[in-house]
């Protein structure tokens, strides 16, 4: 299991506070809205903590970190979304660093079944013989 740097992010909606806490995989599953065919759609999204911080509505409604010390910290200190201190986008930063899930690498092979086969001499041959335009040799005229 890995550690948990964010236990969970609350934010004040309607002046109700909300708690979002993460999946096993460190994503929070956040409500967005968005619009689809002339109407507006609202999905349940897993969104990374930094995406969380930087969604349009949240980041005006006081949003505050829960750490693993049960220590809170607010995001936006006095409530202005325009500045984003050091410390929090750090814990922002490393929580989303320690939940990346790593693919694993495709190693590229080259195909040398058919490579080592094709001669490039031959290219010059067609189906009846020599390509036209090319003396015996293979040679432009």
């Amino acid at each position: 299991m890995k550690n948990k740097v964010i236990h969970a992010i609350s934010f004040l909606y309607r002046g109700e506070r909300l708690v979002v806490k993460p999946t096993t995989f460190g994503k929070f599953k956040v409500p967005v809205s968005g619009v689809e065919g002339g109407s507006l759609k609202t999905k349940v999204r897993s969104l990374t903590a930094k995406q969380v911080i930087d969604h349009e509505v949240i980041k005006h409604c006081d949003p505050t970190l829960y750490l693993a010390n049960n220590e809170r910290m607010r995001v936006y200190p006095g409530g202005d979304p325009s500045y984003l201190p050091a410390q929090v986008e750090g814990l922002i930063l490393k929580h989303d660093a320690e939940h990346k899930i790593k693919l694993p690498k495709i190693k590229n092979k080259t195909n040398t079944k058919y490579s080592s086969k094709y001669n490039y001499e031959q290219a010059s041959l067609d189906m009846y013989g020599w390509y036209p335009g090319c003396d015996a040799d293979g040679n432009a005229d």
